[in-house]
């Protein structure tokens, strides 16, 4: 496979499915958890998946960081033929990815109920957000190096595995969540022991890849530790910035629901943040099919080949988008009883919620792709710059003003206006980089 001379089409394609795949299978743990939840413990344990939610997102973050960060600058040096360099990188962010594992796993076994309770938890929540938890933190290094592994594995030309390893585990897992929850009856625990099974096998897949011949992500003694850090950082800011402000804007939700109507409205925002994660993953498997391409391409200063990749990109985001926004806002019943029993006082509150949130969706695709396209050609800042204003700046500003305004319909508009606002600027960030790109403007000094 070289992905310098290859047909552009066939190359797009080769990774699209094992990425897009690997998003969705990866995306499913939490769905899956949703689902079997919702039916088997009842609509408190979906109001305490949701509170857990932005706990989990911190580890998974953080291998995005180290991972997109890192395999970005591995492939553009590749592509200027410096394997030592790429080298270097894949090891300084192995080092990285391992320290923020090891000081987050010992705050989250240490202060666990804290930090629940920090996130929102009430009384009635905390016993079931406890029970998940206690099997997240024995198996939490599996949180953050499955996304580490599956993106770098993929980065070095072996897409199928890093697919594989999200398929084998995301099987895995959707069987033993429905055996510990139904048949074995272990409840909340039950369903979080699966998730995990599935992320462990999902990292012993992907650490075969080290085993083969061909493999080049090699250890070797790190270079200038510091600068090399600084750069990954830099680099992964935007895609670290996109999968936490999940986390984030299910934490600030969830506080405005309880405050503006209760649990009942929690659980039914708990079918949409998961929905909101589900089809966000998806997006950013198709950033994450371009980037290596994209990368390695710009390396090597092959232009035409970078446009042609982001226009397949820019059309299979919009056609995602136009199917996911539309299904919530034309069927909110039916995706309410995905997750749970349709009952009266539910679907109340979900037949405004849904079709209100799922607009955002329309905009989100094209949102998302951008962000992994401007890392691609070395453009950290306006990824981050468009990462801030989607995660920060809009969502969490919004989320206290338009309830002061319209109430608790405001709280379901705050998404649908961010992602739209952030929509226009993507457009004209676009358009600024495409001009650069042309004339030869960007570069990695």
């Amino acid at each position: 496979m070289n992905l310098l001379t290859d047909s552009a089409k066939s190359l797009y394609f080769r990774y699209l499915f094992p990425s897009f795949g690997a998003a969705m299978v990866m995306s499913i743990y939490m769905l899956v958890d949703a689902i079997v939840i919702g039916k088997g413990v009842g609509y408190l344990g979906v109001a305490a998946l949701s509170i857990v939610l932005p706990i989990l997102c911190l580890p998974i973050s953080l291998g995005l960081l180290f991972g997109v960060g890192g395999s970005v600058l591995m492939s553009y040096e590749r592509g200027k033929g410096d394997n030592e360099m790429a080298r270097n990188y894949f090891t300084v962010s192995l080092l990285g990815i391992s320290a923020v594992t090891v000081i987050l796993w010992l705050l989250y076994g240490f202060q666990c109920e804290s930090i629940l309770r920090l996130v929102g938890a009430t009384d009635a929540i905390m016993p079931y957000a406890m029970d998940y938890m206690k099997w997240i933190i024995v198996f939490f290094p599996a949180a953050s190096f499955s996304y580490f592994l599956s993106v770098f594995v993929r980065n070095d030309k072996d897409p199928n595995r890093a697919m594989a390893g999200v398929i084998i585990g995301g099987i895995a897992n959707c069987i033993l969540d429905y055996v510990f929850v139904f048949p074995a009856g272990w409840g909340m625990g039950g369903a979080a022991l699966a998730s995990v099974t599935g992320m462990s096998i999902q990292v012993i897949v992907c650490c075969s890849h080290f085993l083969l011949k061909n493999n080049e992500l090699k250890w070797i003694k790190p270079k200038m530790l510091a600068g090399s850090l600084g750069k990954i950082g830099e680099t992964g800011a935007a895609t670290f910035l996109n999968e936490l402000s999940n986390g984030l804007i299910v934490l600030l939700f969830n506080i405005q629901i309880l405050r503006y109507a209760g649990e009942t409205a929690v659980s039914v925002y708990g079918v949409v943040a998961n929905c909101a994660i589900l089809f966000s993953s998806l997006f950013c498997g198709v950033g994450q099919a371009v980037q290596p391409l994209v990368s390695v391409n710009m390396g090597a200063k092959q232009t035409g080949r970078i446009f042609t990749f982001r226009n397949y990109g820019i059309v299979t985001a919009a056609l995602l988008s136009v199917i996911f926004g539309g299904f919530g806002i034309l069927f909110p019943e039916a995706t309410l009883g995905i997750f749970l029993e349709v009952k009266p006082e539910l679907l109340e509150i979900a037949q405004t919620a849904i079709p209100l949130y799922f607009t955002a969706f329309l905009f989100m695709g094209i949102n998302l792709f951008s962000t992994y396209f401007y890392q691609s050609i070395l453009e950290p800042k306006g990824s981050l710059a468009l990462s801030l204003l989607r995660s920060v700046f809009l969502s969490c500003a919004l989320v206290f003003i338009l309830p002061l305004v319209l109430g608790l319909e405001g709280i379901w508009m705050v998404m649908p206006c961010s992602e739209f606002l952030t929509f226009c600027v993507a457009l004209y960030l676009m358009r600024k980089y495409s001009r650069k790109l042309k004339e030869g403007e960007i570069s990695a000094e």
